[in-house]
């Protein structure tokens, strides 16, 4: 198993590689990760916050075992001394086809490319370290997800994030979310930190270089990152196929509808389409408009704790007619979910189950992470022109994510005057083909511990 970490550092250096691979080998707490990082800076090493932030992923990675490369993307790419337009000009009348040499005003050293593709190819993992601009990634980690993206890079590879602003509102949540979206978009199937915040990566501060030492929670969700990244790679590496014998369940949670039942016909019609493809499959519906679900009451005991006859935790909503618990139930023997959604033109007609199934989920999170390791997607069936529930996708990733699962790339269904131009029959194919290669990785590999732990709160909750 083998993890790259790229950095995407504009001020990263290869004089500084030797001293950032020290640093990840740092073993213990990442306390004494943060007393290394301080002697090396006092004997003359002007390490970036973004190098720093990648070795904290690696030694995350070198805790589960596995291998590592080491990449910092600004020895890739480098400034142009001519104007786009002029290189474009130049570029025609020479007949360059490689689009890659004049997309920005980035230059690409070859060698160094041709390396970086040999290491991508030998990754189960890939981890992208960042400064932010704006909410947004560097020019140098840009370039490197264009460059995957046009080379077809990251197909099945497992993806994480981490990123340093000057502050802890500095944009970092946007910036990985950013590059999480776009890598699914390219086939690879991403991941957060884990446990205990279990959120969109590492979000780490530092302005001045080498002030991200200072951020010892921000270090641990970048360390959390390694690990995550390296457990699914173990799970999910290309030297673990499926046989025959596996067989996979699959949950579709219908959260919004029509009252005439728009989306579940269209998705039974799909499903059992895929399934006459592929029988070793089963997909369990659950449809949640004629289900009850209670909103959160805000209690401030969340999970309740076992006792008793009970062997597991609960909601305080105890009402038998509440759907969670049997949800909760199914989807704990489930190997994939699907948070399907529908975005129509005639809006109004939509009963929506999305936003409050969601909010009631958290105590499934608190109780240490139940849905750990689930492979997760969202699913939307789009009409053009309709634009309410446009982004149901990308929030099912940034609310679904925080349950320390691993996502897969959305499954976009589009209509357009009632002609289907996309009816998503690939895309749950090849969703339901890696959730049994996972299955089938998951074999002897030990669940891991998922202690949840209630940052941002005091007192029992």
């Amino acid at each position: 198993m083998r993890v790259l970490t790229l950095c995407g550092s504009i001020r990263a250096h290869t004089s500084q590689h030797d001293a950032v691979m020290e640093l990840a080998h740092t073993k213990g707490h990442i306390s004494e990760f943060i007393r290394k990082g301080k002697s090396l800076i006092r004997a003359g090493l002007t390490l970036s916050n973004s190098e720093i932030l990648a070795a904290a992923t690696m030694k995350g990675v070198y805790s589960k075992g596995a291998d590592i490369d080491y990449v910092p993307l600004v020895v890739l790419f480098h400034h142009k001394e001519e104007s786009v337009l002029d290189l474009r000009f130049r570029l025609r009348k020479e007949s360059a086809v490689d689009e890659l040499a004049y997309i920005d005003t980035l230059t690409i050293v070859k060698e160094k490319l041709d390396e970086l593709y040999t290491k991508i190819a030998k990754a189960d993992g890939v981890i992208l370290s960042t400064p932010v601009y704006f909410g947004d990634r560097s020019s140098v980690a840009n370039k490197f997800l264009q460059v995957t993206a046009r080379k077809n890079l990251l197909q099945d590879k497992i993806f994480g994030v981490a990123s340093v602003g000057a502050k802890r509102n500095g944009g970092q949540e946007t910036c990985n979310i950013y590059s999480m979206i776009e890598t699914l978009n390219q086939g690879a199937l991403v991941v957060g930190n884990g446990p205990p915040t279990s959120q969109y990566g590492g979000t780490a501060v530092g302005g001045n270089q080498g002030d991200v030492l200072e951020d010892e929670l921000g270090l641990d969700t970048a360390f959390g990152v390694g690990m995550k990244v390296a457990h699914v790679s173990e799970m999910y590496s290309k030297e673990k196929h499926p046989t025959s014998q596996i067989r996979i369940r699959v949950d579709i949670l219908v959260t919004m509808d029509t009252s005439e039942r728009f989306l579940i016909k269209y998705l039974k019609d799909l499903t059992s389409r895929v399934a006459k493809t592929i029988p070793w499959v089963e997909f369990v519906f659950h449809e949640l408009i004629d289900s009850t679900i209670y909103r959160c009451l805000g209690c401030t005991t969340c999970p309740v704790p076992p006792g008793g006859s009970e062997k597991t935790t609960k909601c305080t909503i105890k009402d038998p007619e509440d759907c969670l618990e049997k949800l909760r139930k199914s989807l704990r023997g489930s190997d994939c979910a699907i948070i399907a959604g529908l975005n129509i033109l005639d809006y109004e007609k939509i009963i929506y189950r999305y936003q409050v199934l969601t909010e009631r989920m958290r105590y499934i999170r608190r109780s240490n992470f139940e849905l750990t390791d689930l492979l997760i997607t969202g699913l939307c069936y789009n009409q053009f022109g309709a634009g309410i529930n446009s982004i149901h996708s990308i929030k099912t990733l940034t609310s679904y994510i925080r349950h320390n699962t691993t996502f897969y790339k959305p499954i976009d269904i589009f209509e357009y005057k009632g002609r289907i131009l996309n009816d998503g029959r690939n895309s749950l194919l090849e969703l339901c083909n890696a959730a049994r290669r996972m299955k089938a990785g998951k074999q002897g590999i030990p669940r891991p511990e998922s202690p949840y732990v209630a940052y941002g709160y005091s007192g029992d909750i």
